[in-house]
């Protein structure tokens, strides 16, 4: 399934916000060592967001299970109550559907990170060469991870190839207390997916921080160790030759 098809699942209660910028635009006008710094700092942030969404998505699910087992059906509840409930859930859907898009973003720019350090970095170790395929994995691995969860919840990914039949699907099954709480299930399930989808591209990114550290000091010390070396070789006969005496 394609990004923007696993986008539109996220997001099917309502329509996909724009991506924020968060650093892309930062990290455009850097270079790849000081690119993948940035990128760090950037999922460390997404990271915190994706937890608090989280909970606050567990909670509102929680509150709609139990609301439930109250009513017989919530279409029953007087509708001051039912939004209570059900407002705040879109709201943090939406925040979700945004921290995922980033996420996504962000993996694929270490994709490309990675795969410029490689080219830069030719005498590297495998943690610098390899970060790229790592990266594509991890987008991979995500996105499936995503799909699964989602259909878990007996949501079927034919049913969000468009935006328009996101939407209709959605429509259908909050005519239901079942389906509504179908949904709300998914999104926990979407929730728990991100945060540990972020959780790991956090530990990919700095991963590679730290390979490239590592490499450039490594670099600068040989370097030093060069310059020394030509430097005692300068130094070394001076004038104490006895054939350059008077």
């Amino acid at each position: 399934m394609s990004t923007k098809s696993n986008a539109f699942i996220l997001g099917a209660i309502l329509a996909l916000l724009p991506t924020s910028a968060f650093a892309v635009s930062e990290i455009a006008g850097a270079t790849f060592p000081e690119q993948i710094v940035q990128e760090a700092t950037s999922v460390e942030q997404l990271a915190k967001q994706a937890q608090e969404v989280t909970t606050q998505i567990s909670m509102y699910a929680n509150d709609i299970e139990r609301y439930q087992n109250m009513v017989t059906n919530t279409l029953d509840m007087p509708a001051s109550m039912f939004a209570r409930i059900w407002n705040p859930l879109v709201g943090s859907i939406q925040k979700l559907t945004s921290i995922y898009s980033q996420a996504q973003a962000l993996g694929y720019a270490g994709q490309n990170i990675g795969a410029q350090l490689a080219q830069e970095y030719q005498g590297a170790g495998s943690s610098i060469q390899n970060l790229s395929s790592v990266y594509a994995n991890w987008n991979q691995t995500t996105n499936t991870d995503m799909e699964d969860a989602l259909q878990s919840q007996h949501l079927a990914a034919a049913n969000f190839a468009t935006q328009d039949s996101s939407m209709q699907t959605i429509q259908n099954e909050a005519q239901t207390a079942q389906g509504r709480e179908q949904v709300a299930a998914a999104a926990v399930a979407a929730a728990n997916v991100t945060t540990k989808s972020i959780q790991q591209l956090e530990q990919i990114t700095m991963a590679g921080q730290d390979a490239v550290l590592a490499y450039q000091r490594q670099k600068k010390a040989e370097k030093n160790v060069t310059a020394q070396e030509a430097s005692d070789g300068l130094f070394s006969g001076g004038t104490n030759n006895p054939s350059l005496l008077p």
